[in-house]
């Protein structure tokens, strides 16, 4: 493999394969990333301060947790694609008691999770290998209330997420106050069909475009929503857990409500 593209991500410190490909650690002394063999990093890790997201996308999933009270956090949280662990390490320091599923159709990136990136090893993190759609049909419906979807091959955005049945099987997995998020990239704001297939499934949809290309997706079936002003004051409450401005991760989902 010709490495040269993945220079600037600094020391290689780790690299193995599997059926999808390459796996490959990164260290450049102050982060430590994980690679696909591609020129973009799928994780990014601050190594001083393991529980802050680095990407701007990862932060706007995130930022999703405004819409919860503190008086009802989600109780169970899936994540579907997995990468470095760095969001679901993130959301097991912000809320210690919700149990977080993490699925990734790849094994190797939980090992690599574990050794080099710090996902915890805690009963509230249950980690299964599987497709993410398999995983959705195979599971119980309705008892999910935070359900984030990350899903990305080495060349891109994984085509199951923008399919109707999957779309149609996100929505079966949440709970009546459960929320989706998707993200995927600001090319897919013009693909008409997915925002058609999830306006059909969820009265509310907010969605922004971030810096570094992405469209992140908010949505729920919950027809309550929060002013601008009350989101703003939540991100001032929350932001001290999550070491970043949220209010900048979250006003761009509030140009569009």
């Amino acid at each position: 493999m010709d490495l040269a593209g993945l220079a600037h991500l600094g020391r290689e410190l780790h690299r193995r394969y599997d059926e999808f490909g390459p796996l490959l650690v990164f260290d450049d002394g102050n982060k430590r990333y994980l690679s696909f063999g591609t020129a973009d990093e799928q994780s990014c890790q601050l190594k001083s301060a393991p529980t802050v997201l680095q990407h701007e996308y990862a932060r706007a999933m995130a930022a999703v947790l405004i819409q919860f009270p503190d008086t009802a956090p989600p109780q169970q949280i899936t994540l579907l694609g997995t990468g470095a662990g760095t969001l679901a390490t993130a959301l097991h320091q912000q809320l210690p008691a919700s149990q977080i599923q993490a699925v990734d159709v790849r094994a190797a990136v939980f090992l690599l999770a574990h050794q080099y990136f710090a996902l915890p090893r805690t009963p509230s993190i249950t980690t299964h290998t599987a497709d993410a759609g398999a995983f959705l049909r195979n599971s119980e419906p309705g008892q999910c209330d935070l359900l984030i979807c990350d899903l990305y091959l080495a060349d891109g955005l994984d085509p199951l997420v923008l399919q109707a049945d999957f779309l149609q099987a996100c929505a079966r997995h949440l709970s009546e106050r459960g929320w989706l998020v998707l993200n995927l990239w600001k090319e897919h704001r013009e693909q008409s069909d997915c925002l058609n297939v999830l306006k059909t499934l969820f009265p509310q949809l907010l969605h922004s475009t971030t810096h570094d290309g992405n469209w992140v997706i908010w949505a729920s079936r919950e027809s309550r929503q929060i002013s601008r002003s009350d989101a703003r004051a939540r991100c001032k409450q929350l932001a001290p857990q999550c070491g970043y401005n949220l209010w900048n991760a979250s006003k761009g989902f509030y140009r569009h409500a």
